[in-house]
Formats: C-alpha cells, structure tokens, sequence
C-alpha cells in the first residue's frame, strides 16, 4: 500500500508572492498548495502543501525556499507567526485532504502535547461527523506531525485536524446544536495538552 501524502503547513505574512507559488510547484514531489489568511487575524497566512512522500516534504522543509518564507514571516511587519505556536509543522496526513481545504471554510484544530490514543480518538470524532453530518459541514481530514522531522514543538507531539465547512459561521451554529459534534466532541479534548483552533478561506495556488 502506497505511503499517506505528507502535508506541510507554515504560518507566513499577508500575501504569498506569485514568483514563490511557481518556484513550489517546481519542487520534487510537489502535488498540491492552498493558501489562505487566519479568519480570525487576518495579517497571518497559512501555505499548507502536500507532497507525495516524507522525503519530498522533509527536503522542501530543509530548502532555502522555505526558509525564506520563514524569515520573512519573522520580519517586522512579516506575519511573525500570529500566536500559533506550530509555526512550521509536517504531518503524515492520510484523507482527502485537498478535497476538505477547498471546502469554502475551512477549520483548523491543532492538538499539542498529543498521547497514545488521540489519533484513534480523532478518527473517532471524525465518523461520527460524517455518519451523522451537521448542516454545512464538508469533510475532515487528520495527521500527527513525523516523529523524526525537527519541526515539533519543543519535543511535543502535535496533531491537527482539518474539518470543511460552507461558512464560519455554520460551523459555530453546529458546534452550538446538539447533535454530532456535542456528543462526540469528548474524544478530542482527551489526551492532549492544549489546542488552538482558526478558521481560513484557502484558495490553491
């Protein structure tokens, strides 16, 4: 069975400059790259890419072309991050992941300081959405960051999941409803340490 894609998220500024978006495309192993600003801070932009195996995805985390979005997002005026403290993660990420972030909205859950048992616990809250879908709701997908890419959070496991939505907005008012979410929502807030959660409207490059 052919290995998961890898999906590479990085935390930049405002804009992502057409010239970087071709020189990306042109990387070994490149499939896809969606970018979009924070909902809730919009001076901050997520590059998510996918790469067809971990050494395509771990050699463009390594290049100069990534560490050039990094500083600049570093920059005064850069973007610096927009407190999501993943920075720059890698995940082995199975799932229809281009298919959820072309989704009109899109959720953005990360899971820090993940334990033994989340992933089984996220892929648990995830079929409960789709056998019993809130309105609105588009599809998720999940990946916990490579154990051997030096890109964690001070040593922790990070996860994240990726969940498609028509608005914002239906995804507050289904979270706010009983049905799947509310009754299924304990198997995420257990083990793990924190979470942070924002919304982005991505478009692919």
């Amino acid at each position: 069975m052919a290995a998961p894609p890898v999906i590479v998220f990085q935390v930049l500024g405002q804009q992502l400059p057409g010239e970087v978006s071709d020189e990306i495309k042109k990387q070994e192993g490149f499939q896809h790259a969606f970018f979009g600003r924070k909902m809730e801070d919009p001076d901050t932009g997520i590059l998510c890419t996918e790469w067809s195996t971990r050494e395509a995805a771990l050699a463009y985390r390594s290049s100069q072309l990534a560490s050039s979005l990094a500083a600049a997002a570093d920059a005064p005026g850069g973007g610096g991050g927009g407190g999501d403290k993943a920075g720059t993660l890698v995940l082995s990420a199975p799932g229809p992941w281009a298919a959820v972030l072309r989704a009109p909205c899109t959720e953005v859950f990360t899971a820090f300081g993940v334990e033994d048992g989340f992933g089984a616990n996220a892929a648990e809250f995830m079929r409960s959405l789709d056998g019993n879908p809130p309105e609105g709701y588009k599809g998720a997908a999940f990946g916990e960051s490579l154990a051997d890419a030096d890109v964690d959070v001070a040593g922790e496991r990070t996860a994240r999941m990726v969940l498609g939505w028509t608005s914002r907005e239906a995804h507050l008012e289904a979270k706010a409803k009983p049905g799947a979410i509310q009754d299924n929502i304990h198997l995420v807030r257990a083990l793990r340490e924190a979470v942070d959660l924002f919304h982005v409207q991505f478009k692919e490059l």
